[in-house]
């Protein structure tokens, strides 16, 4: 299974357009690693996990073919990762010799939004799916579960646990400390890679809410470890980060070296 980082920022990017932080600053100037476009993943090609305002210049930028992408996951509706207008471009009209339709799944809130703004879509376009926390659904040989996370409050925000060919990937955000269900769903489910958001920095809270401390990401690690899904051949990958944490690349990846946890960043491709 291949996972392919299309973009590693928070909501707001790096840098922010409108902030003037030493961190955003000092991106501007130096470029690399530390520019960050919103998030979102491709699996092996063919499984994209949200879509980011920056989706079209993300796939320019790696030179990667959306035309292959068969299912489309949703985490949640907030804006840095539901930027449906872009699903507009595959319409009738505004796209053609399509040769298969995307599978598009969600909580109720995303498919219904996306059949709003998709009136008139044709079955040859896209197939519309609803999932159900816990409820695992099966496609083109990958087994998808959605998980709940500790996030939005007015609607189920989704985390998702993803097996193939013996392999296991766990999308691990956006969320804070995860809802005992979560815990207990994944409690003994081995999981290859990892990956966990890096929203707030440090807070001093273990549990924090909505988003992901350092503190946080450490006790989820530990807590991984005690209910048997994390072991020394899984890894832990940190995404969706904020230029509020203030650490650059290098800073951070040198923060979390010690505790086996790496920095995924821009374009970023591991094979598990």
């Amino acid at each position: 299974m291949q996972i392919h980082f299309l973009g590693t920022a928070a909501s707001e990017g790096i840098p922010n357009p409108y902030c003037s932080c030493h961190l955003c600053d000092q991106t501007r100037a130096s470029g690399g690693k530390d520019v960050r476009t919103r998030s979102s993943v491709i699996i092996d090609e063919v499984m994209q996990i949200d879509i980011s305002p920056e989706f079209s210049y993300q796939l320019m930028r790696d030179g990667t073919d959306a035309r292959k992408i068969t299912n489309l996951l949703f985490t949640h509706t907030h804006l840095d990762h539901f930027n449906i207008s872009e699903l507009y471009s595959r319409m009738t009209g505004f796209s053609h010799h399509i040769t298969h339709p995307l599978n598009v799944y969600g909580n109720d809130i995303a498919i219904s939004n996306c059949a709003q703004f998709l009136q008139g879509y044709s079955r040859e376009r896209f197939h519309l799916q609803p999932v159900i926390p816990f409820v695992t659904i099966q496609s083109q040989g990958y087994r998808i579960t959605p998980l709940l996370a500790n996030h939005a409050v007015w609607e189920f925000c989704y985390l998702y646990f993803i097996e193939k060919d013996g392999k296991s990937f766990f999308y691990g955000h956006d969320s804070g400390w995860y809802p005992d269900l979560t815990w207990e769903w994944l409690a003994q489910k081995k999981i290859d890679l990892i990956v966990l958001e890096c929203t707030t920095g440090f807070n001093k809270n273990e549990r924090s809410n909505n988003h992901m401390s350092i503190e946080t990401i450490l006790a989820v690690q530990e807590n991984m470890m005690k209910i048997g899904c994390y072991d020394n051949d899984s890894q832990i990958i940190l995404s969706h980060i904020s230029h509020n944490i203030e650490m650059n690349h290098h800073e951070l990846e040198n923060l979390m070296r010690s505790h086996r946890i790496s920095i995924a960043y821009d374009g970023l491709k591991i094979t598990i």
